[in-house]
């Protein structure tokens, strides 16, 4: 159950006590899956998850999304 993990945020201080701000910059992405309707199965479902996740951290990293797309499916 992560206990190990729960009160990482106490000894790290750069570390948010929730998940708010990754619930956040995901949710335009399920709003869109879930209207398109497309993915109708566990796979695809997880792979768009995937994608969209590693899209949306590189981008708050301040990181060139293309580019690491572009390194991830190279190697």
């Amino acid at each position: 159950n992560g206990f190990d993990y729960w009160f990482t945020f106490i000894l790290n201080p750069g570390v948010e006590p929730t998940n708010n701000r990754a619930e956040r910059a995901l949710r335009p992405h399920v709003v869109l899956r879930k209207i398109l309707g497309t993915l109708r199965n566990s796979k695809g479902t997880a792979i768009h998850e995937l994608i969209i996740t590693a899209l949306t951290t590189w981008g708050q990293r301040g990181l060139d999304c293309l580019q690491m797309l572009t390194i991830r499916l190279a190697s």
